[in-house]
């Protein structure tokens, strides 16, 4: 660089400019550059026309000098200067985040508590991080319920944040540039994220960043003597009487204890009782199985005795609401043929305990040629005359499964069907190319109850497509197959893509559609439902909907979203006693100690729509001897039927909340349902420091996880990319008498050629 810099620029002073680049200082605008460039590629071109006589090497020769002449004349024509430029980096910035969450307040065995040893360490550190502030802009945040930013490591760090959110806090850095590159993270947590953030989902995290993470946490081991209940893992929904499953994992730090009792109680009274045997880890997991006695949303406890010397005693008991729904459903299964559809849904009812099942697989139908007697078969005849006469009523479900009436002299039968449905019972046509309009129902009695129009519609369309969840279907329970908490966009982005589907001519009257599919013409459903007088009826237009369970399984994921949208469709389909014309829906069934309670209640008139100037008595009654106080409210309907109960902040125990309305005098119904709040909330729930969440993250991003007690190493900074330019000077080189000397050197040497080969 200096030689150049003498060369172009010998009046500079040593060391003025560090960086050059090439630049055009025409004023010539775009159009006439493009103009004279395409004038000099046609000459050349021309030109080219008039070698062929020529030798093919000397012809080759003379396009080459004539291409290198042409260039120099347009680099004459942009007149080419040297731009020397005084360049320096930008300092990048480095970030220390402080976790100013409510577990950081905790103690540790030598009496301190996590954040009064994060101050400590920060300023046992003070002449690492003076000098890393000369080489970059040091930044102070404090994360937990948001990030903010600190002029300086506070004295005494606040840990008051009621959660610890990293995978937020993290990418907030990411995003924030304040025009400098983010050049290292210097991270001060004990780990205890409380929303979730999975080991992977850490790596993921911290490769995403961009920059190397220090993250300084906590051993496994310095927490405070405590015993706590980590987690409850149970289904959200069961079956009254019949036999639930909820694990309960507890762990237990500076007890050293080897086991303990674990009780499960319902409205303050025991259930069940199991003794917990606790690793070397400190944690064991345990199971209880109960049958409930009744339909409902049913709240639970799960409690351990509290031990002398535990640093939070809060957390030795944890809630959970469950709903029961009612026994066995009688369900008739009709199937075409057999398929991978049909066999999927069948192995679902049959390992539902609480469906009756009767299943009919059309193997053979009144054409089919038979050599043996009747009596003789294996397979018996379809048994259409007693399914949909005398034993039609006695079914919850009716399903049609690829499946078409006319082979077996059923079209008797439709209007049957059709009165069933009318009359309160449930219907559910599964597509395939025996449905629909493949199937013959346009223009029948099945065709008035169905969620989709008939008639005319085209034939099977075999391609893939993914469904889109339509506005309805976001909100829908029948949709809601991922996981607590996933927006349902996601889940059916993360599932594979569905193959085959009947299109219809859209929507019936008073009919939703959940699911449509997103490419054929007027978006036909895929998913729709429908009200029919006292009945409801579900079109499912596709007979590859057992690709969410089997190729799920195949691509590692959990395949449970098959099961679900079937469940949650019989639920629906029998009417969930949600129906009720008061409905009631807390905020959350479980809250937090400091949490308000607020619940929605919804009156619907006769004609289920919402019945606004009602007059509504809410109690909050408390449930067991937990000692709270009760609370009670009143409240007027808006026009839509809804109203809001703020109950505001709660003592630690359960309550049944009891809506009753009232309207013109009379009475329109009740509903209830118990809330949890716990005495505990969710960042000392689990307070046990995770210092793997945090070496997960320091690694993947290139940095490195250290214990409180090391010193800092030397920070590594990720090189800065963005610059200033201080000065610049432009030296122009098309004017120099090289330039001139070359383009003179190549015309000659190609008047030269041209002459030798006779062309002059």
């Amino acid at each position: 660089m200096g030689w150049l810099v003498r060369l172009l620029a010998p009046d500079a002073q040593p060391g003025a400019y560090n960086d050059w680049k090439l630049v055009a200082g025409t004023d010539l605008a775009s159009s006439w550059l493009i103009l004279i460039a395409l004038g000099l590629v046609v000459a050349v071109v021309l030109g080219a026309s008039g070698l062929r006589r020529l030798a093919p090497s000397r012809r080759r020769s003379l396009l080459v000098l004539r291409m290198l002449a042409a260039a120099l004349v347009f680099a004459l024509v942009l007149m080419p200067e040297i731009e020397l430029r005084a360049v320096s980096k930008v300092r990048s910035r480095v970030v220390i985040m402080l976790d100013a969450s409510r577990s950081m307040g905790l103690a540790t065995p030598g009496g301190s508590t996590r954040a009064e040893m994060v101050s400590d360490h920060t300023s046992r550190n003070a002449e690492e991080l003076s000098r890393l502030g000369r080489d970059a802009l040091l930044e102070i945040s404090l994360f937990g319920d948001r990030v903010r930013n600190v002029d300086g490591v506070p004295d005494p760090i606040p840990s008051e944040d009621g959660k610890t959110d990293l995978a937020a806090a993290l990418s907030e850095l990411a995003v924030q540039s304040s025009g400098r590159d983010l050049g290292a993270v210097i991270l001060y947590s004990d780990g205890t994220d409380t929303e979730g953030l999975s080991l992977d989902a850490a790596q993921r995290l911290g490769a995403n960043l961009g920059a190397p993470v220090y993250a300084v946490g906590f051993p496994s081991d310095s927490s405070a003597a405590d015993l706590a209940i980590r987690r409850i893992i149970a289904d959200e929904f069961a079956f009254v009487h019949n036999s639930v499953a909820v694990d309960v994992e507890i762990e237990e730090r500076g007890l050293s204890m080897s086991s303990v009792m674990a009780t499960l109680k319902r409205d303050g009274q025991v259930v069940a009782s199991k003794e917990v045997r606790l690793g070397p880890d400190g944690r064991g997991r345990v199971t209880f199985e109960f049958k409930p006695s009744e339909i409902g949303k049913l709240a639970y406890e799960i409690s351990v005795p509290v031990q002398q010397g535990e640093a939070v005693v809060s957390n030795n008991s944890r809630s959970l609401v469950m709903k029961v729904i009612r026994d066995r459903l009688r369900v008739l299964q009709v199937v075409g043929r057999p398929s991978w559809d049909e066999r999927f849904l069948r192995e679902l009812l049959k390992r539902n305990p609480n469906v009756d099942l009767i299943s009919f697989f059309i193997l053979r139908s009144t054409t089919d040629l038979q050599k043996a007697p009747q009596e003789e078969l294996a397979l018996i005849p379809f048994p259409v005359a007693e399914l949909f006469t005398t034993e039609l009523d006695t079914f919850d479900v009716v399903i049609f499964q690829n499946f078409t009436y006319r082979p077996y002299n059923m079209a008797r039968f439709l209007p049957r069907i059709r009165d069933y449905v009318e009359q309160g019972g449930s219907f559910m046509m599964i597509g395939g190319t025996d449905a629909y309009e493949d199937g013959w129902y346009a223009g029948t009695p099945i065709a008035t109850i169905l969620p989709v129009r008939l008639g005319g519609a085209p034939a099977w369309d075999g391609a893939e497509f993914r469904p889109r969840l339509t506005p309805e279907g976001r909100r829908h329970p029948v949709t809601r197959i991922g996981e607590v908490g996933e927006p349902p966009d996601l889940v059916f982005q993360r599932l594979p893509p569905l193959e085959g589907v009947n299109p219809t001519l859209g929507l019936a009257e008073g009919a939703r559609s959940l699911l449509v599919h997103p490419s054929l013409p007027g978006n036909p459903p895929v998913i729709a439902i429908r009200e029919v007088g006292r009945g409801r009826t579900m079109a499912i237009t596709t007979d590859s909907i057992w690709y969410w369970r089997f190729l799920a399984l195949a691509e590692e994921g959990a395949g449970r979203e098959f099961d679900r949208l079937y469940n949650n469709a019989l639920r629906w389909l029998i009417r969930d006693p949600e129906l009720a014309r008061v409905r009631l829906r807390s905020d959350r069934a479980v809250y937090g100690p400091h949490d308000p309670v607020s619940a929605e209640v919804r009156v619907l008139g006769p004609d289920y729509d919402g019945l606004g100037g009602a007059e509504v008595e809410a109690d909050l009654i408390p449930i067991g001897p937990n000692g709270a106080q009760g609370r009670a409210t009143t409240t007027i309907t808006a026009e839509d039927g809804s109203a809001l109960l703020d109950f505001g902040e709660l003592a630690p125990g359960m309550y049944l909340l009891r809506a009753t309305a009232h309207s013109g005098g009379e009475a329109v119904g009740a509903a209830e349902e118990p809330v949890v709040v716990e005495a505990a909330d969710r960042e000392l729930q689990n307070p046990f420091p995770r210092p793997e969440i945090l070496e997960a993250v320091a690694r993947a991003s290139g940095g490195r996880y250290l214990e409180i007690d090391e010193g800092l190493p030397e920070i590594r900074l990720k090189d800065s990319r963005r610059v200033e330019i201080d000065r610049t000077r432009r030296v122009p080189i098309w004017d120099r008498w090289p330039f001139f000397v070359a383009l003179l050197g190549l015309v000659s040497l190609e008047w030269w050629f041209r002459r030798r080969g006779g062309l002059l």
